[in-house]
């Protein structure tokens, strides 16, 4: 009895087991009637399974060392008078490619300093050779010359009022000698002795103080000679002092010139790398646009990608493995090569994936920058196409 009831247990789960098998075999068969009819056979769904061997990511094409924004010092204050380039045209390092409202009178003002430096060049040049004073010397030394004619004349007239003055001494006195001879002989009066006498002194007297005027006119012309003569060769000698000015204004000058060269620098927009012209932000007339620059500028002659690999993903990734690169949206057709050029080093949320209204996006991805370096025969096919979104297939098998 024990035996048939065990029997029927077994034969019982057999039984359940065959009809659970059979349910589940006719719920895949109805569901795949049901996604048959959802999904026709003229539209399969293109779907890309993730193997180990590749990580895929999103990018954005962009020339060798990014985009370069071109601007100037205090872009605010500035207006563009000339624009001398157009997009597309490709530019060599330091070329300009702008020009600033006031360069004119920068030129100016650049010229006038160049010409003050030249001016206090030649001075210190005539200081160091002693012929900078040389039209203080030439009149110091008309002044001595004028001295010394003056002290000749002036010695000749006074020596002959001398000599007058002696010969009327000898008169006076040889007729004073007469009178008194006379006096004693009693042949003339008293009072004509007294007249011959006071003739004799007076003329003694005008012979001293002729000869006092003359000691005063010799000395004091020759003082004055010494004094200019002194003058002279003050301004004959080059002093250290006059050479150090000289050389500090010459200095001063030249600094005055490296300033307007900066102003005259800051009114010229250059590159300040050969690149291509990527798009003009201000045109002339206008002030200069303080958030995007006068231009953009890129070196398209060799193309990156710039991919955005998840965190998860980045330990796979390695220097110089290849790349397979296409177009997310179809801006160019087949498939550009290139190998993994650089590695970020920060992680960072991700800015192409900013698709706030498809739920399939996760905008607060965590991802790091890695920089595809597209091989040269493929970069002319996107050099016109910077900042194209792209999507990578980086081939980490071969690591």
């Amino acid at each position: 009895m024990v035996q048939f009831q065990q029997g029927v247990s077994v034969v019982l789960r057999q039984c359940v087991t065959y009809t659970t098998i059979i349910s589940l075999s006719t719920l895949s068969v109805a569901c795949g009637s049901i996604q048959a009819q959802n999904n026709p056979r003229d539209a399969p769904v293109q779907t890309e399974v993730a193997t180990s061997s590749r990580v895929v990511a999103l990018g954005k094409l962009v020339p060798e060392g990014d985009v370069i924004k071109i601007s100037v010092v205090n872009a605010q204050d500035s207006r563009v008078n000339q624009i001398l380039v157009k997009e597309g045209d490709f530019v060599k390092a330091n070329q300009v490619i702008a020009i600033l409202q006031g360069q004119n009178k920068a030129e100016q003002q650049l010229r006038d300093a160049q010409a003050n430096v030249i001016i206090k060049r030649s001075q210190l040049l005539k200081i160091q050779q002693g012929d900078f004073k040389q039209g203080e010397i030439a009149a110091q030394r008309a002044a001595i010359t004028e001295l010394e004619a003056r002290l000749r004349t002036e010695t000749k007239q006074r020596e002959a009022t001398i000599a007058q003055a002696q010969a009327t001494i000898r008169n006076t006195q040889l007729q004073y000698q007469r009178y008194v001879t006379l006096a004693h002989q009693g042949a003339i009066k008293r009072s004509e002795l007294d007249d011959a006498q006071e003739k004799f002194d007076r003329a003694k007297a005008v012979l001293s103080q002729n000869k006092a005027e003359l000691d005063n006119t010799t000395s004091t012309v020759q003082a004055q000679l010494a004094k200019e003569k002194a003058n002279l060769k003050r301004l004959q000698e080059v002093r250290p002092v006059d050479v150090e000015i000289a050389k500090a204004e010459l200095e001063q000058a030249q600094i005055q010139v490296e300033q307007q060269k900066a102003q005259l620098e800051d009114s010229q927009v250059r590159v300040p790398v050969a690149g291509q012209i990527l798009r003009l932000n201000t045109r002339v007339g206008e002030q200069v646009n303080t958030q995007e620059g006068i231009a953009e500028l890129g070196q398209t002659k060799q193309m990156y990608a710039i991919a955005e690999v998840y965190e998860t993903d980045i330990v796979k990734v390695r220097l110089g493995q290849q790349a397979i690169i296409n177009s997310e949206y179809g801006g160019f057709s087949g498939d550009i090569r290139g190998k993994v050029d650089q590695i970020g080093l920060q992680i960072g949320k991700t800015r192409l994936n900013q698709d706030q209204n498809n739920p399939t996006n996760d905008v607060n991805a965590r991802v790091v920058e890695v920089k595809i370096r597209i091989h040269p025969e493929d970069t002319s096919k996107v050099a016109a196409l910077t900042g194209m979104q792209v999507r990578v297939k980086i081939d980490v098998a071969a690591s």
